[in-house]
């Protein structure tokens, strides 16, 4: 009678923990849903009152600057916006945890994490050559851990939902959700199990779909792919144009981890970011397509719009202005840059290509680019497949070239840096 008590007060227990999961599930879900739905309408708005509301290949999909000064203003606006906002955070307020500290059970502030995170997508929207994807997984994290602590769970589930929420902060801005799940897991996390990923993948569709008003159902990137499919010719170019996106994409994020220690910091900080960003302003003037995220610079790659040599200039100057930007003290992320550059550069691989061995698809390329180059800058082999994938709506179509170049980029970023493939652990690029 005892043993039968026993059994089924324990019953009651595991089923009461499990109901307190499956609801904090739900309202973490929900918390990340609308903190995207926040963001986003920031970023739009500021989008659409400083730069209009045509549409074109400029931004999130806006018309080119009417006015030719109007990127130089508009950037060192964000520059010294950014800069004042960021100075009076880290002097008055409380330190703020990134998302992997958050995820590991640090305290994250929550007026000095919505600052941090509203100064990001502002200066996004401004024209900054940074990446705005760290700002949703950043005030995610922060929410969801407030949420946590209502349901009483444990310190691995706490940190289960806290990675979960990130992930479908990232899942959620783009309308990405398996490629959100995959980055809890894969990246913040690092280990799989059937409770984690049921977890992530719930926390990133509910997110999904709650900030589907503003964001849309719909892919990131409209491409086109031309009518050759996948052949010989697409193979053998997925296969050289790997280990080459690998060695870029290891630089970069070699230089983006070696100037994080060196950003300026106090009264630094107020002279170099808007003087860097100036900088940025001032190029954008010429090249508008290297402003902002890297959203329009990845459409001129997809779309094949752009001459091979501006194609490669381009790739440059983005380079250039995301590193400088971010090592001049400004916070954001290089996934959608690095995606960015490596649809330039596939680009401009594929008119090259095409004097070597017709019959391979440009916009293939370009996308197959764009998986290695993020892959080998994420060391994340399986999330920045999902997310190129998921940015541009081609499913399995590419994949068995994705999958070679993706290869070749790890392999060559592995031996770049004197490792194995076993030591090359993924990473959150968010603030290298």
């Amino acid at each position: 009678m005892t043993t039968g008590r026993t059994a089924l007060s324990g019953g009651r227990a595991a089923f009461g923990h499990l109901l307190r999961i499956g609801i904090a599930t739900l309202v973490v879900g929900l918390a990340t849903g609308l903190a995207v739905l926040l963001l986003v309408w920031i970023v739009h708005s500021v989008e659409h009152l400083v730069w209009g509301e045509g549409e074109g290949d400029f931004l999130d999909g806006l018309a080119a600057p009417a006015q030719m000064w109007l990127p130089v203003v508009s950037v060192t606006a964000a520059g010294v916006i950014a800069a004042v906002g960021w100075y009076l955070v880290r002097r008055f307020g409380r330190p703020i945890a990134s998302v992997e500290q958050g995820v590991d059970g640090r305290r994250m502030p929550a007026l000095e994490t919505l600052v941090d995170t509203v100064l990001q997508v502002v200066s996004v929207g401004l024209g900054a050559s940074i990446g705005k994807e760290v700002a949703p997984r950043e005030l995610s994290a922060m929410a969801s851990s407030r949420v946590v602590t209502w349901f009483r769970l444990t310190p691995r589930w706490r940190r289960i939902l806290i990675a979960s929420a990130a992930g479908s902060g990232l899942a959620a801005v783009y309308n990405v959700p398996l490629a959100g799940a995959l980055f809890a897991v894969e990246i913040l996390l690092g280990e799989f199990s059937i409770g984690a990923a049921v977890t992530a993948l719930a926390v990133s569709a509910i997110a999904t779909l709650v900030a589907r008003p503003l964001v849309g159902d719909h892919s990131l990137y409209e491409v086109t792919l031309g009518s050759g499919g996948v052949n010989a010719s697409l193979l053998v170019a997925a296969l050289l144009i790997g280990p080459l996106m690998g060695l870029g994409a290891t630089s970069f994020l070699t230089v983006t981890k070696r100037l994080a220690p060196r950003r300026p910091t106090g009264w630094k900080l107020l002279i170099v970011l808007p003087a860097v960003f100036a900088a940025v302003g001032l190029a954008g003037v010429f090249f508008p397509l290297i402003l902002g995220n890297g959203r329009a610079l990845a459409t001129a790659g997809f779309d094949l719009t752009e001459p091979v040599g501006m194609l490669l200039l381009l790739a440059v100057l983005k380079y250039l202005a995301t590193a400088a930007s971010l090592g001049a003290g400004a916070i954001g992320g290089t996934l959608q840059p690095s995606v960015a550059i490596g649809a330039a550069l596939g680009a401009a691989a594929a008119g090259l290509w095409a004097l070597v061995w017709p019959g391979a698809d440009g916009t293939s390329l370009a996308i197959v680019a764009a998986a290695a180059f993020l892959a080998a800058n994420m060391r994340a082999p399986f999330t920045a497949i999902a997310l190129v994938v998921e940015f541009t709506g081609t499913g399995f179509t590419l994949l068995v070239p994705i999958f070679v170049a993706v290869a070749g980029s790890l392999a060559a970023s592995a031996l770049l840096k004197r490792g194995t493939l076993a030591s090359f652990t993924p990473v959150d690029p968010a603030r290298e």
